[in-house]
């Protein structure tokens, strides 16, 4: 009996490395997030591009992380934009983790929406980049809030700002990204 669970354990772990091999080759390319803010909600909507170096087809396993606790997140969507399906996703204390298929040598983009309640402090994780070991290739960024809203400050300056009728547009375009803090909104209370 002992011998069988040394047999088992030994092919799981050899299954875990054969998998983390396999996987080595996929990168976090870029995002495009349209972040918009207004008395309620606080709501993110993102373009997500994985690219698959390896030499054959990858399940790759993401992990989403929130600002705040899953819980206190709403409508939650993910969508694989190369097939148009939507996938499921496991919710954990801070963060949600789903699978997604990356064909031979190519890209797929997935699509996630969510949002929170609009508080003095709108964070979004974008420092867990740091995790995919590269730099993202582009990464812009917009922020539509509402005119009403008094914003004190922001992590990073936006390079553009434009005033429309009942909102304001904010825009950050990084090339080479390797974010060092996460993206924040900040309110006057």
């Amino acid at each position: 009996m002992k011998r069988n669970s040394v047999i088992f354990f030994t092919a799981i772990l050899f299954g875990a490395i054969s998998n983390l091999k396999a996987q080595s080759g996929v990168l976090f390319l870029e995002e495009y997030i349209d972040f918009s803010l207004d008395s309620n909600y606080f709501s993110i909507n993102g373009i997500y591009s994985f690219q698959n170096k390896n030499n054959r087809a990858v399940n790759q396993q993401i992990m989403f992380p929130f600002a705040d606790k899953s819980t206190e997140i709403d409508s939650i969507r993910v969508v694989n934009l190369y097939s148009g399906e939507k996938i499921d996703f496991i919710r954990k204390d801070s963060f949600i983790y789903f699978a997604i298929y990356l064909p031979v040598n190519d890209t797929v983009d997935v699509n996630i929406f969510y949002r929170q309640k609009t508080s003095a402090k709108n964070k979004y994780i974008i420092t867990s980049t740091q995790s995919w070991g590269e730099p993202l290739k582009t990464a812009i960024y917009t922020l539509t809030a509402e005119k009403n809203l008094k914003i004190k400050s922001f992590s990073y300056s936006p390079d553009a700002v434009k005033e429309l009728e009942n909102s304001t547009l904010y825009t950050w375009k990084k090339h080479n990204f390797m974010p060092k803090e996460d993206f924040e909104v900040m309110l006057e209370e």
